[in-house]
């Protein structure tokens, strides 16, 4: 049987008797293999008390010790009384610890604010060293899991901030939400008490060990170790903003440590050699102080893994500028620079209106010039004349004539009665414009441009190589994690997914350019007309 399968059927056989609280044991499971302290914050009969009772059971002949501090709790109620004949026999100061905390598999205290500090200092030493000192003699406990729950989180100045930054993993638990799971938790009988899980999957003290020795040889990928650092510039950016300077976001070095060994326990627990993004998800529950920060850190975790998750051995940035450049290098090598006359109508200004003149001396009755309005020009058709009015320059008035569009364009149909007419040439301004002509590159260039080519699709094709790696190796699990919320697989695959696409725009560019440099025309010998222009 393996690791993983043993797990599955454990996690299944934990929750029977317990309603829509899948995720708590999972994730209460897997800070008791990691050998992290957990708390479960939620309102009043949410079954906190029943998950950490259903716990004690995960473990081979495990017991469970339950408190609900108060704040007249003393050291006594939590770690057991003095013993009295050690004390007057042997003047030794040593309590009798059988069926307290410190002989206890998995320990539950509720309400574990209001311990007091004596409580507080005790379980300081108890969490960091798995030690309990009773009198002149140190005890190594065989605590798996120490649950604590509470209704509230602890509050500011009075001292909680130690044993707070202890519990790793934080979660809320919530009451039964579905309709007909909330019939049957109230109408069957679930045998939430009972121990229901078989023998051959409960966890022994040897496995424990042997699997917390595993657990430490889990290797940790390159891009796990981007997506941490992608977390920690978020936190940082986030603490920046002056609305968050009350409320920062702190993560010691010490509890990064612990995050890491529980994304390696995630991956052993699911048959994994090495960490993946899916176990990253996991982050979140233990980057969070403040109930207003959930959200927040959620985001940051979920933003990091989509956009960073996978980091490739070239930078697809580099690829893409270098493209560029050598898209501007095949430009400059396939274009000149050509200066082309071109004829454009003169334009006059009378009044504010522009005009064109139509050069008409010996046509008409009278010998002179006329201005037409550019605005009714470009009204006018070639189908029929058009009456407009004109400027006559002899008599600085205006006066009809008819209009019609010639095919050339830098002459008009002028006519006085709509009927027949003549074609009359603009008055026309020449102006010198350049123009880019493209020419073939030399057979030598292009075949450094194709090496060149080769080079960066070469690139592609690696990168290519690794994504399709990627998807062998997580794709095929990322879906079945123990821990973690199957959709969330989707995140993951939209990292490759964007990814790829991002290297098929690359590849599609860089044949692009192939494709230009081989089919261009070659204008070299090209003599262009005068071309006129309106």
């Amino acid at each position: 049987m393996t690791v993983k399968s043993k797990i599955t059927e454990l996690l299944k056989q934990l929750n029977d008797g317990v309603i829509e609280k899948e995720e708590v044991i999972a994730l209460t499971l897997l800070s008791a293999v990691a050998g992290e302290s957990i708390f479960h914050l939620g309102a009043p009969g949410v079954a906190k008390s029943l998950i950490a009772r259903r716990l004690k059971y995960a473990f081979n002949d495990g017991s469970s010790f339950e408190y609900l501090m108060n704040r007249f709790s003393t050291p006594d109620d939590i770690f057991g009384p003095i013993s009295i004949s050690q004390l007057k026999d042997n003047d030794k100061y040593e309590r009798i610890v059988k069926n307290y905390l410190p002989t206890a598999t998995v320990v539950f205290l509720d309400e574990i604010w209001k311990a007091g500090p004596s409580i507080q200092n005790a379980l300081l030493t108890v969490l960091n060293e798995k030690i309990y000192r009773n009198g002149e003699q140190e005890i190594e406990i065989p605590m798996k899991a120490l649950i604590s729950a509470s209704n509230e989180l602890p509050s500011k100045g009075e001292g909680l901030e130690a044993l707070w930054d202890r519990f790793l993993v934080r979660l809320i638990v919530e009451g039964v939400k579905d309709n007909q799971n909330f019939n049957d938790m109230i109408s069957k009988s679930l045998y939430s008490y009972t121990d229901t899980i078989d023998v051959a999957h409960k966890i022994t003290d040897e496995e424990y060990k042997k699997w917390s020795k595993a657990i430490e040889e889990v290797e940790i990928p390159e891009n796990v170790f981007n997506v941490i650092h992608v977390i920690r510039n978020y936190i940082d950016l986030c603490n920046q903003k002056e609305e968050n300077k009350v409320k920062t976001i702190y993560i010691s070095d010490r509890r990064w440590r612990k995050i890491v060994k529980l994304l390696r326990t995630s991956a052993f627990l699911n048959d994994r050699k090495s960490v993946d993004l899916m176990d990253c998800f996991l982050i979140k529950y233990c980057i969070w102080s403040e109930i207003d920060q959930i959200q927040a850190v959620s985001q940051f975790v979920r933003d990091a893994i989509q956009k960073h998750g996978y980091k490739l051995n070239i930078n697809l940035k580099d690829i893409l500028d270098e493209l560029k450049e050598f898209d501007v290098e095949v430009k400059s090598e396939t274009s000149f620079i050509k200066p082309i006359e071109t004829i454009i109508p003169k334009v006059y200004e009378i009044q504010k209106k522009k005009y064109q003149r139509a050069i008409i001396k010996g046509h008409f009755n009278y010998d002179v010039d006329d201005l037409i309005e550019v605005e009714l020009i470009n009204k006018a058709t070639k189908s029929k004349y058009t009456e407009v009015l004109r400027w006559r320059m002899d008599l600085g008035d205006k006066d009809p004539v008819w209009i019609k569009i010639s095919d050339d364009k830098n002459k008009i149909f002028l006519s006085n009665d709509g009927r027949n007419g003549n074609e009359y040439n603009w008055e026309c301004d020449t102006i010198s414009k350049e123009k880019i002509f493209s020419k073939k590159p030399h057979t030598a260039v292009r075949k450094e441009w194709d090496k060149k080519l080769a080079i960066i699709l070469t690139k592609t094709n690696n990168l290519k190589s690794q994504l399709d790696y990627y998807k062998k190796t997580d794709l095929q699990h990322i879906k079945t994690n123990l821990f973690v919320n199957s959709s969330l697989a989707d995140v993951v695959e939209t990292n490759l997914f964007t990814l790829e696409k991002e290297i098929e725009k690359l590849e599609i560019e860089a044949n692009r350019i192939k494709y230009y440099y081989e089919n261009i025309e070659d204008q070299t010998d090209r003599k262009e007309p005068k071309v006129l222009q309106r």
